[in-house]
């Protein structure tokens, strides 16, 4: 990439993460998350109440990498990022609980970012043929309650092209495991107005969710269209993808969804591992996952889960599923492939 550098991000950000900075990130969620676990109770009390507490077990979002800032201004230098539901100063912190300012000689920083949420909740009137980045959801023969995600991107199985589907979330087309395989998935979604008569696919894979932050590494679910010739290839605003790759720090990406419709973001910190994001069943853990930051405003709102991010050539890279009021959570797109059993129809 020679000295390229995108929105600030420096070229020393483009390519591979050192083993070090990696063997230290690992060391300190290790750290984090054992004190984190201890205080899930406590945790899910203060998230109804969206009050907050200086108690790194409560506190805790997530441990990875990114690029420290000084002051709010970038340095250019990779360090290890915890991020904080709300920053503290260090007289308020309980003894032994402070974030050393390095490990094994990587730097660490400390961010904010308010409580993290799935993304349940533009594009919410009704599209046939269906294309990726619209209202989606499970109607109320399913579900007893309106609510609403994003249909991702059309994705096709990898040994049969002949069956298509669309990606999305588990806690969009699943319900967080709690329906059955088969289930309708209506389009528009039921808060948007969708009804029994809106049914496009049926429930077809999805990967289970585990709680009380035990190890997920996606969010994930695909519903096989009822008629294959109402899946639409393309992504609303975006176009048709050409493919899927890979996300890398500094990237600069788009996303196309039922809430905020056509955003665009950069991928600020990557192998993040985040703790207690809010789930109806209770938290969730989901580990390696990308962060974006969107270049002007937030890059996604409640009801974006299960969108496709997509990079400058086309290629879906990531899937959206959580966030805060200041940044977004996305799993790698071709772990959720392979997972699946599916490729992006292009």
């Amino acid at each position: 990439m020679g000295e390229r550098s995108v929105e600030g991000v420096r070229s020393s950000f483009f390519g591979r993460i050192p083993d070090a900075v990696l063997a230290a990130k690992n060391a300190l969620r290790d750290r984090l998350f054992g004190a984190a676990e201890q205080a899930i109770p406590q945790a899910l009390s203060l998230r109804k109440t969206r009050r907050f507490h200086p108690a790194i077990g409560v506190n805790l979002v997530g441990v990875g990498i990114g690029e420290k800032l000084a002051a709010g201004r970038q340095t250019g230098e990779m360090c290890v990022k915890v991020f904080v539901a709300k920053k503290y100063p260090k007289g308020k912190i309980p003894p032994g609980e402070l974030v050393p300012e390095r490990i094994d000689e990587i730097p660490t920083d400390i961010e904010g970012v308010g409580y993290v949420r799935k993304f349940e909740i533009p594009q919410r009137k009704r599209h046939r043929p269906v294309p990726g980045g619209v209202s989606v959801g499970l109607p109320l023969s399913v579900v007893d309650f309106r609510f609403g995600g994003t249909l991702g991107v059309v994705v096709v199985d990898s040994k049969d092209p002949g069956r298509v589907f669309g990606l999305s979330n588990n806690h969009v087309l699943a319900d967080e495991n709690r329906v059955k395989m088969g289930a309708a998935v209506v389009q528009t979604a039921t808060l948007d107005g969708g009804g029994e008569g809106d049914r496009i696919a049926r429930l077809s894979r999805y990967v289970p969710l585990k709680f009380n932050n035990k190890r997920n590494w996606m969010d994930a679910a695909a519903a096989e269209f009822d008629n294959p010739e109402i899946a639409e290839r393309s992504l609303v605003g975006i176009g048709r993808p050409t493919g899927s790759g890979n996300p890398s720090l500094g990237l600069l990406v788009r996303k196309s969804g039922r809430t905020s419709g056509l955003t665009e973001g950069i991928v600020r910190e990557m192998n993040f591992d985040v703790f207690n994001i809010s789930y109806e069943q209770g938290m969730v853990r989901v580990d390696d996952v990308i962060v974006i930051r969107g270049t002007s405003g937030s890059f996604s709102k409640p009801g974006d889960s299960g969108s496709a991010v997509v990079d400058p050539q086309g290629r879906v890279v990531a899937l959206l599923f959580a966030g805060s009021e200041t940044v977004t959570f996305a799993t790698p797109i071709n772990r959720v492939l392979r997972r699946l059993k599916v490729r992006i129809a292009t």
